[in-house]
């Protein structure tokens, strides 16, 4: 394919809405799938299938499409599937230039596939526990061999920054793939809470991914004025980790309050403002709640800083507002949550849609952080993917970034 044509109406595009577009499907298709792994874990659905990839042998286990939890679980692998068939498309489409770096493509893609091997091999050993754990040990240590090639790549090749992020795309969904499928041989619910913790990074890694691509970011640059940018910058970047800690607290009360809540208190837990040490999953309960209020109270108190600031971008103070406005209304569904907490009365859409909601927050205030970072410095991370295109076709790349 070849670049996008050049129009009268206005300056022409530095990439190609066609690979911004898939990475945009990307990102749809991964909100899909954590949402789904969300209601999997609602209904308990995560140890449908005692064995993995397969589900009881088969990619169309009997009966799965008549009952809820085989039917969550076995299609939030299909799910998963898609979603790592799309990344290694991206990956491909962003590096392959030649036929040598399609044939790099295609050997790292069958070390991925042994290494993957070898974990489902060790989650398949059911009666030698020295031959699994050797299998998982070699499954590791194959598991370095890319990582080396991705850190070494990123160091010494001179790699454009897009083609470092979708070849760290790939890896991160293989690791998300091989944690998910250990979660449901190992019967571990501390793999559950770090495979869903890890699907945050990577849906946030494809936002990146999918905001330097679009042909908008190299046409109109965010200006910050150097009194404000360290500001937007410290106070975005400390938002995002604050969710992330409220995310990984929220993974953690689900993977421990199965049937349901340990307590239905707003204010107090178990009858008291601090429920003390004695029970992990009182305090988690606990840390969740008041954490979501430090989070809320910074939401809002960055979002009336960037509106109190009258020289920055619409953009930013609009964004900021809108997750203010969805903290609101997360707050208000984690009560509706508490509310419904209790085993008898718990609520498969509030539970969910607190969730997606969730990962809205996180999507939003990411991209507003990755808009004060890269304020002023967005055309130099295109120009510099685009010569390394057009030095190998003589043309601007279709596939872009």
């Amino acid at each position: 394919m070849s670049a996008e044509p050049h129009s009268s109406a206005g300056p022409k595009p530095l990439v190609s809405r066609t690979f911004h577009r898939y990475a945009v499907s990307l990102a749809v298709m991964t909100v899909l799938l954590i949402w789904w792994g969300a209601a999997t874990t609602t209904k308990q659905a995560g140890m449908a299938f005692a064995d993995w990839p397969l589900s009881l042998g088969s990619v169309n286990p009997p009966g799965w499409l008549e009952n809820m939890v085989p039917f969550l679980e076995h299609s939030h692998r299909l799910l998963a599937t898609v979603v790592g068939i799309m990344t290694l498309i991206l990956f491909a489409w962003a590096y392959i230039r030649r036929g040598v770096q399609a044939v790099e493509v295609a050997a790292l893609v069958v070390w991925l596939a042994l290494t993957f091997g070898l974990f489902v091999a060790g989650g398949a050993e059911r009666q030698d526990a020295g031959r699994k754990q050797m299998l998982f040990l070699l499954g590791s240590a194959a598991g370095l061999g890319p990582i080396f090639w991705l850190i070494w790549s990123w160091r010494r090749r001179r790699w454009p920054l897009v083609v470092r992020l979708s070849a760290l795309a790939l890896l991160l969904v293989t690791a998300q793939a091989i944690l998910g499928g250990v979660r449901v041989t190992e019967v571990s619910d501390t793999f559950a809470v770090i495979h869903g913790c890890v699907a945050q990074g990577f849906f946030c890694l494809i936002i990146l991914i999918g905001m330097i691509t679009s042909p908008r970011w190299g046409q109109k640059r965010d200006r910050v004025g150097d009194d404000h940018i360290r500001v937007a910058r410290l106070a975005s970047t400390g938002l995002v980790f604050a969710i992330v800690i409220q995310l990984i607290l929220g993974a953690l009360m689900r993977h421990h309050h199965r049937s349901g809540l340990a307590d239905t208190g707003i204010v107090l837990t178990n009858g008291r403002l601090f429920p003390g040490f004695e029970s992990e999953i009182l305090l988690l309960m606990f840390a969740h709640k008041y954490w979501a209020v430090v989070v809320f109270i910074g939401g809002l108190a960055f979002a009336r800083w960037l509106w109190t600031r009258m020289d920055l971008p619409a953009g930013l103070v609009r964004q900021g507002i809108l997750v203010a406005t969805l903290m609101i209304a997360q707050i208000a569904l984690g009560v509706f949550v508490i509310l419904t907490g209790s085993p008898e009365h718990k609520k498969f859409w509030i539970t969910n849609f607190h969730v997606l909601n969730g990962l809205a927050i996180l999507a939003i205030a990411f991209g507003l952080s990755v808009r004060c970072w890269f304020a002023g410095r967005r055309e130099a991370l295109l120009e510099e993917f685009v010569r390394s295109r057009s030095g190998a076709r003589g043309s601007l790349p279709a596939a872009g970034a």
